[in-house]
């Protein structure tokens, strides 16, 4: 009868668990819960086993067995990436009202995470698993649009984990047989992609929140601990920032009519920006240099450009890497179609096929060379932040 009773106690629990989809359901309706999840899981790296990662990852060394144990081990956690990145939505949390000392993502963690993913793709490929190490391929890009948030830091990830996906593919796509069947399919696994924009507009007006919250009074004391303590080192992405002891003295003392002065001053710095942006690259850049030069020229003289001076970060930079996201994507849509017409003719064409996806450097097509192993995709158009013309190189597998 005891039994019996605790039978009946337990019966409900079992029935609340069954009945209550908000309990079981997975994967949750929001990615980052679960990038959140494989971040922390994920933990510190060995620095022995993340340059042996990265060699692989890069074809400096070979795939060996402490490669294939390690990849092995973090399975649950590729899993879960994975899984992150077939969901719709992912919202991070991030309240732009905190200004620079709002509580950002795990970029760090998060790009660590995705080069396991790539590792994993790598090895795949490796064993001849093609359509896998492609669908590992196709969750990183999927991944990057979903980090790409409301600041440049989750724009400036995105894109490099982008980038990363792109080599990682030409390497699968230099590997594997070119069967149209294959290319058809990879072809519309990247329409799939496109469908899900990867832009830098959701980051500039993010960033133009976040800066005219820093030049509200109650927030120049945060402000300024954040360019003192927190800025960006050297190195790490676009938005070096620095602060000498004038602009601090000027913070310290900075009033209503100073403050409302610098934003309004930033807001029309940052509309010429935006305006840039939308410009074919050689004149947005050059737009965007105008603007700078004559914000470093301006700050001498007026105070208006305090802030801007030490806050925005350099825009003609980030302006040339999102050109560099786009062209490399269009370098590897242009060369499907070239594998395309390999597996259709046995050959591979001798001229560009017309009106594939081309340089945005230059807007104009790219220059098309067929070498011994495969072909070449150049760019006509330079990159102005690098100083150099990019090209995309590209195998047939024999």
């Amino acid at each position: 009868m005891k039994a019996l009773r605790n039978n009946m106690l337990i019966l409900p629990v079992i029935l609340i668990f069954i009945t209550a989809p908000s309990v079981c359901a997975y994967p949750p309706d929001n990615a980052a819960v679960l990038y959140y999840k494989a971040a922390e899981f994920y933990g510190v790296v060995d620095p022995e086993m993340t340059d042996m990662l990265d060699d692989f990852r890069n074809g400096k060394n070979e795939l060996n067995d402490k490669i294939r144990d390690f990849v092995n081990k973090n399975h649950l956690i590729i899993e879960t990436v994975l899984d992150a990145s077939e969901v719709k939505i992912c919202d991070f949390g991030m309240n732009l009202s905190q200004g620079f000392m709002m509580l950002a993502p795990p970029m760090y963690n998060l790009k660590k995470l995705s080069q396991l993913i790539a590792t994993e793709a790598k090895i795949l490929a490796n064993d001849g698993h093609y359509g896998p190490a492609i669908h590992n391929c196709m969750s990183l890009y999927k991944m990057a649009r979903h980090i790409n948030d409301r600041i440049f830091i989750c724009y400036l990830v995105g894109i490099a984990i982008n980038s990363m996906t792109n080599n990682c593919l030409i390497e699968i796509m230099s590997d594997m047989p070119q069967h149209t069947r294959n290319m058809t399919r990879l072809k519309n696994d990247l329409i799939e992609i496109d469908s899900i924009p990867l832009s830098i507009k959701p980051a500039l007006l993010g960033e133009r929140e976040v800066m005219l919250m820093s030049m509200e009074p109650e927030n120049i004391s945060e402000t300024l601990y954040f360019l003192e303590n927190l800025g960006p080192s050297e190195g790490d992405d676009p938005s070096d920032n620095h602060i000498n002891d004038s602009i601090k003295e000027k913070l310290l003392s900075a009033d209503e009519a100073f403050l409302e002065a610098n934003r309004k001053y930033f807001e029309n710095y940052y509309s010429g920006v935006m305006a840039a942006f939308d410009m074919p690259y050689t004149q947005g850049y050059t737009v965007m240099m105008d603007l700078s030069e004559k914000m470093e020229k301006d700050v001498k003289t007026n105070p208006d450009v305090t802030l801007v001076s030490v806050l925005a970060p350099p825009m003609h930079k980030i302006f040339s890497i999102k050109t560099r996201f786009q062209t490399h994507n269009n370098a590897i849509k242009a060369a499907i179609e070239i594998y395309q017409v390999k597996a259709k003719t046995g050959k591979l064409p001798e001229k560009l096929p017309a009106n594939l996806p081309g340089d945005i450097f230059s807007g104009k097509p790219f220059d098309y060379e067929i070498t011994s192993e495969g072909f070449i995709l150049r760019c006509q158009g330079k990159d102005l932040g690098k100083d150099e013309l990019h090209e995309y190189e590209f195998k047939v597998a024999k």
